[in-house]
């Protein structure tokens, strides 16, 4: 496919302006949770002028948005040239300025595009990507080297990466996948690539402020790298509140201008250390006290079950409530629910609900169905076998279909049953 005419204006347009200034590397510090100290530097571009520096941000943009209508983008663009000569550019100027003047022990985290990767494929492996290369020219310990893989859509299949990835591993380099939790989603990712450290979206956790959803979310993305042994790093970190939740979602390492923002040169390895322990123990702190709330409900409702005498009795194989001990708890505003099961997780007793002042309402179309699917039934079962406690309470969850937060504490009371009360989390 022929290059069109606006293609070479715009080529020429950003050739202009790369070449009214100088292209240079700038680091942003990435912190150890750890160590209180800096783990490694993150490498970003910038084109400084008279005027300052400027971030080549919407240079990039401006390729990812030409690319959205043109499948042979890659092989026909001249942007794409132009992008692969800055890129290079910057790439080899930080290596080289890593390996002079950068704290020892400390890491580099290159970014490096789905696409250039691709593209590296074509000489491969007569030719080693060109990272590699610099690596070995310059004499850098590659397993001081991060490729952090960008978010971006790649029209590929992402196995095609793959011998690129093997070959960076077995050279020494780590794997980081940038972005989780973004617009292109990067699970896929993480599960092909099996990265050192996972890069949690700026955007995702400030979301997670505010919604529960987005904070399950994060909860399970923590709990996933930790499954795999994948360290998280969040960046864009601006606030104590930012700071604090991506703590609380296990992160190892952090990024942002909370602590600092790019420099041309290197921050201090333990320039940051009072700011972080500061960090830390505003963190304890918060957490205690949130652990402290957490516990004093849990005995509140525990003490408050333990009053109730169960008051079931079958009927025709059906488990039905007869007492009246259940009344004053069941016009608590957080109670939400009652039911009793079978070991093999069969519902034997309708759904007994608050219904205002009146006290328990019995919703019978629940008989029969099976919750042995819900993570927490099997909890319940290993938690009943393990604590000398006679309730077991699940962790917090959402119920879809009356859209509230959840807790259910479960007891074994006989005769092969068990007893499962829904208790709704207050705001």
């Amino acid at each position: 496919m022929l290059i069109s005419e606006k293609d070479r204006r715009e080529s020429a347009d950003w050739e202009s302006w790369l070449t009214s200034g100088v292209l240079i590397p700038v680091f942003q510090p990435i912190l150890s949770s750890e160590s209180t100290g800096v783990f490694g530097y993150e490498v970003l571009g910038r084109l400084k002028t008279e005027s300052g520096l400027t971030s080549l941000g919407p240079f990039f943009l401006a390729i990812d948005e030409a690319r959205g209508s043109k499948v042979d983008f890659y092989k026909t663009s001249d942007l794409f040239r132009i992008k692969k000569k800055v890129d290079r550019e910057i790439r080899y100027q930080a290596l080289k300025k890593f390996k002079e003047e950068a704290p020892p022990e400390t890491k580099l985290f290159i970014n490096v595009s789905p696409h250039l990767m691709f593209d590296s494929l074509h000489n491969f492996p007569s030719k080693l990507p060109y990272t590699i290369r610099v690596v070995r020219e310059l004499g850098i310990d590659p397993t001081r080297i991060v490729i952090e893989i960008t978010e971006e859509r790649f029209e590929h299949n992402l196995e095609v990466l793959k011998p690129i990835l093997n070959l960076y591993r077995s050279e020494g380099f780590s794997i980081a996948v940038d972005d989780a939790g973004s617009e292109a989603s990067n699970l896929d990712r993480i599960g092909l690539y099996h990265p050192e450290i996972i890069k949690v979206d700026l955007q995702m956790l400030r979301r997670s402020t505010f919604s529960r959803n987005f904070k399950e979310i994060l909860l399970n993305l923590s709990r996933l790298g930790e499954s795999l042994g994948s360290s998280l790093l969040f960046e864009g970190i601006e606030s104590n509140d930012e700071l604090y939740n991506s703590l609380n979602y296990g992160a190892r390492y952090i990024q942002g201008y909370y602590f600092a923002k790019p420099d041309t040169e290197f921050a201090k390895k333990f320039g940051f250390r009072k700011a972080m322990s500061g960090a830390l123990e505003y963190f304890h702190s918060r957490k205690n006290e949130e652990m402290e709330r957490e516990i004093n409900w849990e005995i509140r409702w525990k003490e408050k079950l333990s009053k109730v005498t169960l008051g079931f009795d079958n009927h025709d194989g059906v488990w039905e409530w007869d007492s009246k001990d259940l009344s004053e708890i069941s016009k608590d505003k957080d109670f939400f629910r009652m039911y009793i099961t079978n070991p093999f997780g069969f519902q034997l007793s309708p759904n007994y609900f608050r219904d205002g002042k009146k006290g328990l309402s019995a919703d019978y179309s629940f008989l029969g169905k099976n919750w042995s699917w819900r993570p927490y039934f099997f909890e319940h079962i290993h938690k009943s076998r393990t604590s000398l406690d006679s309730w077991a309470i699940s962790p917090i969850y959402h119920d879809i279909s009356e859209n509230v937060m959840l807790r259910t504490f479960s007891r074994d009371f006989g005769d092969n049953l068990i007893l499962f009360i829904d208790i709704i989390l207050s705001k």
